[in-house]
């Protein structure tokens, strides 16, 4: 069981059948497509100030960045997904009962809606402060200081924390395990708070650096697999990261200062 328990990410990916593989990326496909022909959408929610008649508006932009969410995070989700399912199998340790697929959509569906939650009051947030739209004077800093903090994090304990729990899938579902459908949702709505805990930096990345854009979108979903499916013994990958994320920052910030 201890080696089992160890497995990481790419151990669990190697589990997913042919059919099941090939419908998880259609899942993505469609999503990164959706995202890509609501990207104009997107930009317009943002741009327009909130107010409480546009709540339409706002549970637009809820069901937009669920969409973003699947296209950019089931794939780095999906070993955390494989363990969960497997683990339904398991009747006294041993494999004797068919999967349970309603207890997989209960823990699966709270972790796309936290996401989605999350990107709503982010905007919300950015909109309070100003900080949508066109950036101007000191401000003008303002992306290149979201990258040099988002680099900084990548560094600190709550991200080590939160990361490992993503790393180790069958370590966190034989841990937090919690029977039935409704705790198979208490036990999606905890992964996707140490989700959040884990990459919430990269989506202010996104939102202040990145403008939302679709090639800001690849270049956030590919780190944040890579640091999910990294073997858990290291925190190298998540540690480029944020070098390169410091770095660039730095630069930024390098380039702002002189055009100004």
């Amino acid at each position: 069981m201890a080696g089992e328990v160890s497995r990481g990410g790419v151990d669990l990916l190697r589990r997913l059948t042919v059919p099941l593989g090939l419908f998880v990326a259609l899942v993505v496909a469609v999503a990164w497509y959706v995202t890509w022909a609501t990207s104009d959408i997107v930009m317009v929610l943002m741009a327009v100030p909130v107010e409480p008649a546009r709540a339409v508006d706002l549970a637009l932009f809820f069901v937009l960045m669920v969409t973003m969410m699947v296209a950019m995070m089931l794939p780095s989700a999906l070993p955390m997904i494989v363990a969960f399912h497997g683990i339904t199998r398991l009747e006294g340790g041993r494999p004797v009962k068919a999967a349970d697929w309603p207890s997989t959509g209960a823990f699966v569906f709270p972790y796309f809606l936290v996401w989605g939650g999350f990107g709503v009051l982010a905007l919300l947030g950015l909109m309070a402060l100003g900080l949508i739209g066109p950036l101007t004077g000191t401000l003008g800093l303002l992306p290149a200081a979201t990258l040099v903090a988002a680099g900084v994090y990548q560094l600190t304990r709550t991200k080590e924390v939160c990361l490992a729990h993503c790393r180790s899938p069958l370590a966190f579902v034989l841990g937090h395990w919690r029977p039935g459908r409704l705790g198979a949702f208490r036990m999606g709505l905890r992964h996707s708070l140490y989700c959040i805990g884990c990459c919430w930096m990269f989506m202010l990345v996104l939102f202040v650096a990145g403008s939302m854009s679709l090639f800001w979108m690849g270049a956030v979903s590919v780190a944040i697999f890579a640091e999910k499916v990294s073997p858990t013994t290291t925190t190298l990958a998540s540690r480029a990261i944020g070098a390169v994320l410091f770095v660039f920052g730095a630069l930024l910030a390098a380039m702002s200062v002189v055009g100004s």
